[in-house]
């Protein structure tokens, strides 16, 4: 076994640390999973994404700006002219018709699996 040991008392005394030098653990910080395989692979994947984001930024803003220029189109479910709770009626009664919706959905998928489930065991057994 390994380090000091007292075997009338049953205690043990573990090795020494290893003493490393500050360097050396700092260049072990560095390392992602303990890999620096992993390390050089994460790091050429996101300099490739950097790359790729600068080269390509004038495609991208254009893109942010057609988002922008869509969305507001878009009709929102709550009145801005509204104060309160008022303000988001139709939010909420859209939540409210879809949760219902879905609970009767569930019902009657449930009910028809029971059914059927008991029609084709009675089957079985017949």
């Amino acid at each position: 076994s390994s380090g000091l040991q007292n075997r009338r008392l049953g205690v043990r005394v573990p090795p020494a640390l290893h003493l490393t030098r500050e360097k050396d653990y700092e260049m072990e910080a560095l390392k992602i999973g303990g890999s620096w395989l992993i390390t050089i692979v994460v790091g050429v994947i996101s300099f490739g994404a950097v790359a790729a984001i600068f080269l390509n930024r004038s495609q991208i803003s254009k893109f942010v700006v057609e988002v922008k220029g869509e969305l507001v189109k878009c009709s929102w479910p709550w009145d801005p002219s509204e104060s309160g709770m008022k303000k988001y009626r139709e939010l909420i009664d859209s939540t409210t018709v879809v949760a219902l919706t879905t609970l009767v959905l569930a019902a009657y998928t449930s009910g028809f699996d029971f059914l059927i489930s008991r029609v084709v065991g009675w089957l079985v057994r017949f």
